[in-house]
């Protein structure tokens, strides 16, 4: 049976620290392959404006981020929805395609904590397996413990993944290029020369 990762967000850019922990994602659930999907409009955050990416500019440089690694691939599924983009459609429509194959859905800590506010949270977690990834010092034992707890349905509780605890985020590489300071070594050199190519985050 094929085996499907999905990983969803905003990418507004991506960074090295989703591809490394997509990378470790596709090696301890030993997937066949890792799918981004970048959100057209995430239900949780503000629709963005000014110097921000587009949803097709975010979409290009993920496709750019992904192109080294042959396990990864990018789904413009949310994008050409439109819309809030609801994670349960975007598991089922992979399912659709593909209905030998089992999903594992990838969020962080962070989100698992909002994880029950989610459209159709218990359905997602029916529908595909659940796989955490620890973000740094975010959670204690006990909060691990009580989440695991919550977020297990029909008996079948979430995967955690270790990962390396990079404190990288979007807003930081959105900052920094609005300041004129370097982002080297935060994202991977083709985002880089597409966000100076379309002047983005200025």
């Amino acid at each position: 049976m094929r085996r499907i990762g999905i990983v969803g967000g905003s990418f507004n850019p991506v960074h090295i620290a989703h591809l490394i922990i997509a990378d470790r994602f596709v090696e301890q659930m030993q997937l066949d392959t890792c799918l981004f999907v970048p959100a057209y409009q995430s239900p949780f955050k503000r629709v963005q404006g000014g110097s921000d990416a587009t949803p097709e500019q975010r979409l290009t440089m993920v496709r750019r981020a992904v192109e080294q690694n042959a396990m990864f691939a990018v789904s413009d599924v949310e994008i050409a929805r439109g819309g809030v983009s609801y994670t349960i459609d975007t598991i089922r429509h992979v399912r659709s395609q593909h209905p030998n194959a089992a999903c594992f859905l990838l969020i962080g800590s962070d989100q698992a904590i909002e994880f029950v506010r989610w459209h159709e949270w218990e359905q997602i977690l029916r529908e595909a397996q659940l796989c955490i990834v620890r973000r740094p010092f975010l959670l204690t034992n006990e909060m691990e413990q009580r989440m695991t707890e919550t977020l297990t349905i029909d008996g079948r509780p979430p995967v955690w993944i270790s990962a390396p605890l990079l404190e990288i985020s979007s807003t930081e590489i959105r900052q920094r290029v609005a300041l004129g300071k370097t982002i080297n070594y935060l994202t991977v050199k083709a985002v880089r020369d597409f966000i100076d190519e379309h002047s983005l985050y200025r």
